[in-house]
């Protein structure tokens, strides 16, 4: 019997990839160390060079998906100091990286665990690409003068939207010819993120 051969860290990263499609496919009931293995095509044995257990695996999926996630967001509006541009930006890459990486989406936001946390006063338990997201937003907000209390509401908005888009795009059942990034970019344009400073 010939085992595949893989490079010591090929194998972790192929573990978390073949990880999150299975607990896509199965939810984290059917998950297990021997079912990851069997999908990369390794011995039984062969995961527990690189996690100690199941929990771990689930950890190290989680770590993976949110670096990238908010290296992503992070470098899309690197050196932008145009806050409409740095959202517009920030939206597209949002798309972008799930358009990408279509079986991150349902693995972060149904299967992850992950806490996104919209309380002002809990700034420091927000998710990291979503911290990215929230501050980005907010120098938008401030550079239009808006009131601080509408920070929230205006933030779930927005937010609301390019998230939306997302979910769309990785939803099987859904089919649009057009081009997913040019519909943010048309609802920026056409206003989406203007707001007036002191409505009575």
């Amino acid at each position: 019997m010939h085992s595949k051969p893989y490079h010591h860290g090929d194998l972790r990263k192929s573990l978390i990839e073949a990880g999150i499609g299975l607990i896509n496919e199965e939810g984290i009931s059917g998950f297990s160390l021997r079912k990851v293995a069997a999908k990369c095509g390794v011995s039984h044995a062969a995961p527990y060079s690189h996690f100690k257990d199941v929990q771990e695996l689930l950890a190290a999926m989680g770590d993976h998906v949110t670096e990238q996630f908010t290296f992503a967001l992070q470098s899309s509006i690197e050196g932008q100091e145009n806050p409409d541009r740095a959202i517009q930006q920030l939206g597209t890459a949002y798309i972008a990286f799930f358009e990408e990486h279509p079986s991150y989406f349902p693995f972060l936001f149904y299967h992850s665990g992950i806490t996104i946390q919209m309380e002002e006063e809990l700034e420091e338990d927000t998710y990291p690409p979503f911290a990215v997201f929230k501050n980005t937003a907010r120098q938008l907000f401030r550079s239009k003068r808006l009131p601080l209390g509408n920070d929230t509401p205006m933030l779930m908005a927005v937010w609301s939207t390019v998230h939306g888009i997302a979910a769309l795009i990785t939803s099987k059942s859904i089919h649009y010819p057009g081009n997913w990034r040019e519909a943010w970019a048309f609802f920026i344009k056409s206003g989406g993120n203007e707001h007036e400073a002191d409505r009575p």
